[in-house]
């Protein structure tokens, strides 16, 4: 019986939300010159069609027609003695693709579910943080019609009272004293908020990483379910089709189901090379890009849009 329970399951990582700055609102934000834009984008056609919507069915076409080959191959053996042996070893190689075909569709799976709960993580972060910074804006014109009028008292005073150099040095240390004053308690507030917005997303993210968990193990004992039934199956007709009558012909059934089985296999696999191009274009027109690579390029810089194509399969 075959089990997935081998394959370590890489997709129960912690679900982390990424670092989210709480800014003071007092503060004006430093000018950036945007990056230059890439005139080239690159693009993963293998790790695209593996979540192409139609992947799996190319997949199951293909061992399909894998099962044909074998069938055609053990009935057309010379040595009817060996056909047995070879029938189980045949058997023991398409359960292993069956295998292969099954983890790639487990980790396929997970990494939706994780963009789907990450997804859930994300918006409620966004929520509270909106919370967060209403309080900390409130906090921060606190702060101004405590410190500004003293501030601004001292500046007054600085310009239009006669002082020696000793005196006004008194006059600017205290304005001084008082904006780093004001600062701190800002920097302390956004200190203490950012411990909040942990806080607050800790039992989300604990409930997100069980759902991910059960998910897990509900889907791996459903491919190792399946998996084990198509196994039975393919074994038991590559084990009858061993020990029939060496005299007997090769159906010609065989040829002609593998025959359509292969032309089933190039359309599709055409309608998802085409899908996956049709989708880079889109992507590359909506970012500017003049050319799209279907591999990086030693000394190119470019874009790889292959996640922006994955995303579009969803729309």
């Amino acid at each position: 019986m075959l089990t997935l329970k081998s394959t370590p399951i890489r997709f129960l990582v912690t679900l982390m939300l990424g670092a989210v700055l709480l800014t003071g609102c007092s503060r004006s934000p430093s000018e950036t010159k945007p990056p230059l834009a890439s005139q080239a984008g690159v693009i993963d056609m293998d790790k695209a069609a593996q979540y192409h919507p139609k992947y799996q069915e190319w997949q199951k076409l293909k061992q399909q027609a894998a099962a044909l080959q074998e069938q055609i191959t053990v009935a057309a053996g010379k040595t009817n003695a060996k056909a047995p042996d070879q029938a189980m070893n045949m058997a023991g190689n398409m359960a292993e693709g069956l295998k292969a075909a099954g983890e790639q569709a487990f980790k396929v799976k997970m990494a939706a579910k994780q963009q789907e709960l990450q997804a859930r993580l994300n918006e409620k972060a966004n929520q509270v943080h909106k919370e967060l910074s209403a309080q900390l804006k409130t906090y921060s014109e606190q702060l101004d019609k405590e410190y500004q009028p003293q501030i601004f008292n001292l500046q007054l005073k600085l310009q239009t009272v006669r002082m020696d150099e000793k005196e006004a040095a008194e006059v600017k240390k205290s304005m001084d004293e008082l904006k780093a004053e004001q600062a701190g308690k800002l920097a302390a507030k956004e200190k203490e908020l950012a411990g909040s917005l942990e806080k607050a997303l800790l039992p989300e993210q604990t409930a997100m990483e069980q759902e991910l968990a059960a998910y897990a193990q509900q889907l791996n004992a459903e491919l190792e379910s399946r998996i084990a039934a198509e196994s039975t199956a393919l074994s038991a007709k590559l084990t009858q089709s061993a020990v029939q009558d060496p005299a007997q012909p090769v159906a010609g059934g065989l040829e002609q189901q593998l025959g359509m089985k292969q032309q089933e296999i190039k359309v599709l696999e055409e309608y998802i090379w085409n899908d996956i191009r049709d989708k880079a274009g889109k992507v590359a027109a909506e970012r500017g890009l003049e050319i799209v690579l279907t591999g990086h390029t030693v000394n190119i810089s470019a874009v790889d849009i292959t996640d922006a194509v994955i995303a579009a399969f969803k729309k």
